[in-house]
C-alpha cells in the first residue's frame, strides 16, 4: 500500500464519507456490499463491485481505507485483506518516451 497503515481513519469514516475520490465512493456503498456479501472478503472483491480503485490513482488514496473497512467486517487484519491487484501500465508511460526509443535505432 502506498499509505502507511491508519487503524484509526477507518473508524472515522462515516456512511457518507468518500472512501474512493476518484470513483465518488462513498462508505456506505462499501459497508452494503460488504453486508450484502458475507463470503466477500479481499480488497479486490470490493473493487469489483464497488470500482473502488478503478480511477486514475489506481487505488494509492483508498486501498487502505477499504482494507481496514474489510477487516473490520471480517474481524480480520489488514494484511489479511490484501491489496488491489496491479493493472498495467502501473505508472502511464507517455507515448513520447517510446517515440524517442525508435529515434534511436
Amino acid at each position: 500500500m502506498f499509505a502507511p497503515e491508519r487503524p484509526g481513519l477507518t473508524a472515522l469514516a462515516t456512511p457518507a464519507t468518500t472512501v474512493c475520490r476518484c470513483e465518488a465512493i462513498p462508505r456506505s456503498d462499501i459497508d452494503g456490499f460488504l453486508q450484502a456479501n458475507p463470503h466477500a472478503d479481499t480488497v479486490d472483491a470490493v473493487k469489483l463491485s464497488c470500482r473502488t480503485g478503478m480511477g486514475p490513482c489506481q487505488g494509492r488514496y483508498c486501498e487502505t481505507t477499504v482494507a481496514g473497512a474489510v477487516a473490520a467486517a471480517r474481524g480480520t487484519t489488514v494484511a489479511a485483506a490484501g491489496r488491489f491487484a496491479a493493472q498495467l501500465p502501473v505508472k502511464p508511460v507517455p507515448l513520447q518516451t517510446y517515440a524517442e526509443l525508435l529515434d534511436g535505432d
